[in-house]
């Protein structure tokens, strides 16, 4: 149960209530039947304004009538009602402005000056002079707090326009709901987004009757659940436009929901845009690349051919140029079939557990069998046990590549180690060869670039597409003439902090 109807008997039966109260500070015996007429019939009429809202409108004017009868019948300004006045003026002003509480307090005024000269007829000079200066404090409270509630209610006012002002300028959409999916409140950028006509009026509508199409289920659930949804929620308007809106739902005090929403559309179709525009970059500098690798070969063969074609050619040269031809269309082969390997998707479905020590210890031997890899010295420092997810191919490839990206840099000494991680194991391998420039470090994972002898220059991009194929990454550091070292990430499921070296 929500606390509106508590909070309503409070404010339309509190004054009667306190009445009520007050009647235990009066004499035994006084007031009779005319007070206890008052008391009930205000009474009632406090319950009529609960059941009929329309009342409530006249509640002020009631409750002065009522205090007023109260204090004439009890004594004038010395009754014990009387602080019943600066209260039912303090609510007018704050309710219906400086006007209408300093003409409720002058009427108030003019009661208590005639119930004090009607008490004073039956007194002495004293109590006259007295009962005249209690009519004056009074008077002057009276009118006192009606400026002030009336001030005060001028500058809530004027902080509420201020407030409606920015809430109508902001450019996310805000709907206010109490507990139960009734809309409190809206600013005119919520129903635009939503694509309701302008100016039209959700007070009092159920949140569920707004949004009732199917397609709204998801964005009416973020409405109604507290929380910030990180991802966007897709919505479909009436007229079929496609929206992205990221919405964030909270309680305030009073258990009301403020749920605010922004429009990401425009900002999700850009993002898209750049991605395609790098891709198309992307696809630009591979296809260059290729171009480059296909076309020296080609020249070669060309001429080649036209040499064999002549039949002018002795012999040994017609030899020659045949081992051209052949070695030639091998070297286009492999770059084809390098290429090939790097465009075939990588993307694992069901990752098995590999044993990444086993898979150094087999590349590091059959790197060894290498005629530029005799004078490699080999350090390895790794955890007891690495098991990361993946496939052992693909994992072989980049602990190879990476070596031999080592051996064709000039590298003498050879250091690989591996720490686990908090999900993943990371691998290092680091080298004394002669390092890569900055420029060539930010272009180093990209098809074709390359400054080793190695055809196609495809080695790294294969690495870091493996890699990122299992959830992985790498990263290079490097200086020019002092080595360069590499990190790759792996997914794991293990995890053993003890090491050895070998």
């Amino acid at each position: 149960m929500s606390q509106e109807r508590p909070l309503n008997i409070v404010i339309h039966a509190g004054l009667p209530m306190m009445a009520f109260g007050l009647t235990a500070m009066l004499p035994t015996g006084s007031g009779g039947w005319l007070l206890s007429l008052v008391l009930f019939g205000w009474a009632t009429c406090a319950l009529l304004t609960l059941l009929f809202p329309e009342m409530r409108l006249r509640q002020e004017t009631v409750d002065l009538i009522a205090s007023l009868a109260l204090v004439s019948i009890t004594g004038g300004v010395a009754s014990p009602f009387a602080p019943l006045l600066p209260v039912v003026i303090v609510i007018t002003g704050a309710r219906r402005g400086t006007r209408a509480g300093v003409l409720r307090a002058t009427v108030a005024s003019l009661v208590l000056a005639a119930a004090t000269i009607l008490i004073s007829q039956t007194s002495n000079a004293e109590t006259i002079s007295q009962g005249a200066a209690s009519w004056m404090a009074m008077a002057l409270a009276l009118h006192g707090v009606a400026i002030l509630s009336g001030r005060l209610t001028h500058r809530w006012r004027a902080l509420e326009e201020e407030h409606d002002r920015i809430v109508h300028a902001l450019e996310e959409g805000i709907i206010v709901t109490d507990l139960k999916g009734r809309v409190i409140r809206t600013n005119p950028a919520a129903r635009a987004l939503l694509e309701f006509p302008e100016g039209e009026d959700w007070r009092g509508e159920p949140l569920s009757e707004l949004l009732r199409r199917s397609t709204d289920e998801e964005l009416r659930l973020a409405f109604s659940q507290s929380g910030h949804f990180g991802h966007c929620i897709d919505w479909s308007s009436r007229v079929g436009l496609k929206k992205s809106f990221q919405v964030r739902t909270t309680v305030i005090d009073g258990g009301l929901r403020v749920a605010v929403f922004t429009d990401r559309s425009s900002e999700l179709r850009a993002i898209e845009a750049e991605a395609r525009l790098q891709h198309l970059e992307a696809l630009e500098e591979l296809a260059l690349g290729l171009a480059h690798e296909i076309r020296n070969p080609l020249a070669s063969l060309r001429g080649a051919a036209v040499e064999l074609v002549s039949g002018t050619l002795p012999p040994d040269q017609a030899q020659r140029m045949e081992t051209i031809v052949r070695r030639e269309s091998d070297r286009l082969d492999r770059t084809v079939d390098g290429f090939l390997e790097y465009s075939r998707s990588r993307r694992v479905e069901q990752s098995t557990e590999v044993d990444l020590n086993r898979a150094i210890e087999e590349v590091i031997e059959s790197i060894g069998q290498r005629q530029d890899a005799r004078d490699l010295t080999v350090t390895c420092q790794l955890e007891e046990e690495s098991r990361v997810l993946g496939d052992a191919d693909s994992l072989h490839q980049v602990i190879r590549n990476l070596v031999i990206n080592a051996i064709e840099a000039g590298a003498s000494q050879l250091k690989i180690s591996s720490s686990q991680r908090e999900d993943h194991v990371l691998l290092e391998i680091s080298d004394d060869g002669a390092g890569m420039s900055a420029e060539l470090q930010k272009k180093a994972f990209l098809p074709f670039v390359s400054t080793k002898t190695r055809e196609g220059g495809l080695g790294l991009a294969l690495v870091r597409k493996i890699l990122e194929s299992v959830g992985g990454w790498i990263d290079v550091k490097s200086q020019p003439g002092t080595g360069t070292t590499f990190q790759a990430a792996l997914p794991t499921s293990i995890r053993t902090p003890a090491k050895v070296a070998f």
